[in-house]
């Protein structure tokens, strides 16, 4: 098997969590509401959002077992296949090009 490039691990959290905060405020949900939706505390959300802590795969289940979440879960993990939410005009545009 050959060694292909992966982008690191810390890039990779970046980008989950920009997009776990992109997610929460095009619901329109503030961080104490989002949380509770997720159960977990507030704190911890507000860490995994400002990067002070590492996004866990018991969130990224959570989420994918959650019946209004679980259209996210790919987008929120990749940053492909996006969120039903977040498509806008110009993304439409652009796939039609």
């Amino acid at each position: 098997m050959q060694p292909i490039n992966l982008p690191s691990m810390g890039h990779l959290n970046h980008e989950a969590r920009r997009r776990l905060r992109k997610l929460r405020e095009a619901l329109g949900l503030s961080r104490p509401k989002f949380a509770e939706i997720l159960g977990i505390p507030p704190t911890t959300l507000k860490n995994y959002e400002l990067g002070y802590r590492e996004i866990g795969g018991g969130l990224l289940l959570v989420i994918a077992n959650h019946n209004e979440l679980n259209e996210h879960t790919s987008w929120l993990m990749t940053g492909t296949n996006p969120s039903p939410l977040l498509v806008t005009a110009a993304d439409i545009r652009q796939c039609r090009q």
